[in-house]
């Protein structure tokens, strides 16, 4: 199976760039189009794979700068007729409800989850 090296695009512009281990580690960077991240900020990204899926996650904090978030995604492989895509489920667990990151986030208000697809560039 063809490793995750490379670029990936989801549908809101944010890339991800991941590099593939033989035993199936990843690392890599996160850029971010939408939410509280800092704008042109690449965070780092870790995770693995194991045939045709994928976890991984991004810690947003970088230089100096802390978001007090981490997104873990699960990803599901797909190799189309249009290229490969990465199927993902994310959750964000926050610290701050506040873009100042002043006021904690209440324990029913912490967690965001939704779904994107990366392709891969």
């Amino acid at each position: 199976m063809q490793p995750l090296t490379g670029t990936w695009r989801n549908q809101n512009g944010s890339e991800l760039q991941l590099t593939e281990t033989a035993d199936g580690a990843l690392e890599g960077r996160f850029l971010s189009r939408k939410g509280r991240a800092a704008a042109g900020t690449r965070y780092a990204v870790r995770g693995v794979r194991n045939g045709g899926v994928a976890a991984f996650f991004v810690n947003f904090r970088e230089a100096g700068e802390n978001l007090g978030s981490i997104t873990s995604f699960s990803a599901r492989l797909i190799d189309g007729p249009d290229g490969r895509t990465l199927h993902t489920v994310w959750t964000l667990a926050r610290e701050y409800q506040d873009p100042a990151r002043i006021e904690p986030t209440q324990a029913w208000n912490a967690f965001l989850t939704n779904a994107d697809v990366f392709s891969e560039v």
